[in-house]
């Protein structure tokens, strides 16, 4: 297992602090966006900080309360850009999100799928991942969230997760259900 962690603009301080550093992790996954126009401002610094061979990766939090899965993928993709070939991709699927249509988040899914040539992950708590069999049937991985002690996350309709975010403090810290070949494999490259 890879273990690493997600990262934000909310994570700014931690980072210039030095209470993140990226050669303590084997990947980093970046928010690149929300909605429709939010870029997070934090995501081309954190990109120039990554280590030379250090597996990375870009998610995108959902909105569809407010807008179409057509608008949030373009604006994703326009904002990861050439970045993106060589990245694991994800949609985060949480907050207000898990009120709305799961059809929603296919259609994001396969639009980012359309441009970057991979499947991107999906992630949501465990216990939602009871609903979202229109997911798996679209050959989706999983990111799970499920803060445990326990040596993994219920999954319910998923054979396996393909990412788990354990903790949250005091920052996101993930392991990858596999090693480096695993990951690129996700990654297509």
């Amino acid at each position: 297992m890879l273990k690493g962690i997600d990262i934000s603009h909310h994570n700014k301080y931690q980072f210039v602090d030095g209470t993140i550093k990226f050669s303590d992790h084997d990947f980093i996954m970046m928010k690149a966006t929300e909605g429709r126009g939010f870029e997070d401002p934090m995501m081309e610094t954190y990109v120039k900080a990554l280590l030379p061979d250090q597996l990375y990766g870009f998610y995108h939090f959902a909105r569809p309360d407010r807008n179409d899965p057509y608008e949030e993928a373009k604006n994703f993709c326009s904002v990861v850009g050439e970045y993106g070939y060589g990245a694991m991709m994800a949609l985060d699927w949480e907050a207000q999100a898990v009120k709305c249509d799961i059809n929603w988040a296919i259609e994001w899914l396969n639009e980012v799928e359309k441009k970057y040539g991979k499947k991107p992950l999906f992630y949501c708590s465990s216990y939602y991942t009871k609903k979202i069999g229109k997911v798996l049937e679209n050959n989706n991985g999983l990111w799970v969230a499920h803060y445990t002690k326990a040596d993994k996350p219920k999954v319910y309709t998923y054979p396996f997760y393909a990412m788990w975010q354990y903790s949250s403090s005091p920052y996101d810290k993930d392991v990858f259900n596999g090693n480096r070949n695993t990951w690129m494999k996700y990654v297509n490259c």
